[in-house]
């Protein structure tokens, strides 16, 4: 590859002028964040480390060559919670105790009801998932948590119903992952609220647009409801669950007015799984063989601990992955990489008749292309990806809704009188997600022979023996994600209204994308680690390479949230640490490795501090 090589933005989207000097600070702060991601999914997960030789054949696309005429592969499952099913439906292998019906799960999965179908609650389910999941004690309550958090097939979706009728009346998709949106913040959040506004509008009746504003997305201090500035910008912080894209449901004018008095939306994924870094780290983890072969996915996953069971999403992708690895390939995501919707097959919803319909109209003709693109050209290959042998597309954002030239042609139904395969009207946003796939694109190359099986990952999961002389893992320091002092504050003391009812912090609803300091500055900031005292209550140490100072000036072990990537939250330490960079550091990513007392030195985490010369 050559050195001017650069990661592009998801499906090569250019939200400012081409060549402007927006787009090149847009380009180039993602071109950063795909840097960092990657080298965090060739380490593979860190805690590997402590039993396998953790072989990741994840390579780096911006400095490894890829032979000319190297096909991308399409990876793709369905974007219908499959864990809705697993845990809460009918039919499910282990069967669960609720069955709940299809409308049931519909029902829940757009947190609305109808006059014959309640919305049911979420339950508690099984925690241990090994060889099966396992309906005996313990339990935990259905996650991820979150305003939609249960939407985790990285595809989320919002519902707009007409307030008299009910009726819906439109659905946004989105894949679009939380690093994009927070690097176009970084940038410009004028451009951001302008793109809220333009998305959430698309194609609507004139009559049922918002206006978003800055104000509207900005992270607040639940403290004293100011404004949190972030230190990398200077400006203030992203909430990005803030009021146009939380939850499943969306209130829209009828008539013009109040446009930002309403709310709700789908722009990003929310679901605190649903992030790219997970995915690419997810991907590099599956690279690695296993002992138990990769015929079946539970039983890979199971062996790996590498996403979440019971997804259509994790366990496919891995096992695929794993598949093509050992073909013998290596494999990386290919550029752009990104999660993608794919145009779904629409032909038997029916359309309700209407001598106003144009003529061959279909219900296809409602699923409509708002961001990203149906193809896109390979520049390995010059041919468009995947055809024709696959297909395969780039969408980003799509929107079901009765087209604007058909209601000015004198329309008069709406998409909640539009059949689905099954003749039954359109009354949940579910409905249309069923017949619906999301895809990521796979780049493989040839490896002169397939690695070597590593044992399973310890600990063992349940029912799987590990080898007889493997030891205890040791319980090294881990580094998990880095804040400014302020922004971690408002974050964590932020709650997110979920309807499992489980506490849950806004700090779940953040990114891996790496702050910045500035050369000759010194910032308070927040490193989330898994870390412990010494025995005289002797403080981690933190190290982030020459030039780079940090002293620890509080230890708390007591934080709890869902590190981004995560499904659940869980119990780390947070070290406050004084950061300084040196007039002389070397500019760029830093990695930080954490030290317990009296422990070897740690190999750092890639890519968790960005050294910089300016704002």
């Amino acid at each position: 590859m050559s050195s001017a090589f650069t990661f592009n933005t998801p499906a090569d989207i250019h939200d400012f002028p081409e060549g402007s000097p927006e787009d090149q600070a847009v380009c180039s702060q993602w071109n950063t964040n795909m840097t960092g991601f990657t080298q965090q999914a060739i380490l593979g997960n860190p805690w590997n480390l402590l039993y396998a030789s953790n072989q990741v054949d994840y390579f780096d696309t911006s400095v490894t060559p890829i032979p000319p005429g190297s096909t991308a592969v399409i990876v793709s499952w369905h974007a219908f919670p499959n864990r809705l099913s697993q845990y809460l439906g009918q039919g499910a292998i282990p069967a669960n105790p609720y069955i709940y019906s299809n409308s049931q799960l519909l029902a829940i999965a757009d947190q609305y009801g109808t006059q014959t179908v309640a919305v049911p609650s979420f339950q508690e389910i099984p925690t241990i998932t090994c060889p099966q999941a396992t309906w005996q004690q313990p339990f935990q309550m259905y996650g991820p948590y979150g305003p939609r958090g249960w939407q985790d097939e990285y595809c989320e979706w919002c519902v707009v119903r007409d307030p008299m009728t009910k009726k819906i009346t439109r659905i946004d998709f989105t894949c679009e992952n939380p690093e994009y949106w927070n690097t176009l913040w970084m940038v410009d959040p004028q451009k951001v609220a302008d793109l809220y506004t333009s998305t959430l509008n698309w194609d609507a009746p004139a009559g049922t647009h918002i206006l978003v504003e800055v104000a509207d997305l900005k992270l607040y201090d639940p403290a004293n409801g100011r404004e949190v500035i972030d230190p990398s910008t200077g400006r203030a912080a992203y909430n990005a669950l803030n009021k146009w894209n939380s939850g499943p449901m969306a209130q829209r004018p009828t008539d013009g007015t109040n446009p930002n008095s309403y709310s709700g939306g789908a722009m990003h994924l929310t679901a605190t799984p649903n992030t790219l870094q997970t995915e690419m780290q997810l991907a590099g983890g599956a690279t690695i063989q296993r002992v138990s072969g990769n015929t079946q996915a539970q039983t890979l996953i199971c062996c790996a601990q590498y996403g979440q069971a019971y997804r259509n999403s994790d366990p496919h992708i891995g096992q695929s992955v794993n598949q093509v690895v050992s073909g013998p390939n290596r494999v990386a995501l290919a550029n752009p990489s990104g999660l993608y919707i794919q145009v779904p097959d629409l032909s038997s919803f029916r359309l309700p008749p209407d001598p106003n319909l144009p003529e061959g109209a279909t219900a296809q003709d409602c699923w409509q292309i708002v961001r990203g693109a149906e193809t896109l050209t390979d520049p390995v290959t010059g041919q468009a990806y995947g055809l024709p042998a696959q297909g395969g597309n780039f969408v980003l954002h799509a929107v079901f809704q009765i087209p604007s030239a058909w209601v000015e042609a004198g329309v008069t139904f709406t998409v909640g009188d539009i059949q689905d395969a099954s003749g039954q009207p359109i009354e949940w946003g579910g409905q249309v997600v069923q017949q619906m796939d999301v895809g990521l694109w796979a780049r493989p190359i040839p490896l002169a022979a397939t690695p070597a099986d590593e044992d399973c990952v310890l600990p063992p999961p349940n029912g799987v023996e590990a080898p007889p002389d493997s030891p205890e893992p040791p319980d090294y320091a881990q580094p998990l994600q880095l804040f400014g002092q302020g922004v971690w504050d408002a974050y964590y003391n932020t709650p997110v209204p979920n309807p499992m009812n489980v506490p849950l912090p806004l700090a779940s609803n953040t990114t891996l994308i790496a702050p910045k300091i500035h050369r000759n500055t010194g910032l308070e900031m927040v490193l989330l680690c898994t870390a412990k005292l010494g025995p005289g209550g002797e403080r981690p140490t933190v190290d982030f390479g020459p030039g780079v100072t940090a002293s620890v000036t509080a230890f708390d072990p007591n934080i709890f949230y869902a590190v981004p990537g995560n499904s659940y939250p869980s119990t780390c330490t947070k070290l406050s640490v004084f950061v300084i960079a040196s007039q002389g550091a070397a500019l760029g990513l830093r990695g930080v490795a954490v030290t317990n007392f009296g422990d070897p030195p740690q190999a750092a985490m890639p890519a968790m501090l960005n050294v910089v010369t300016s704002l």
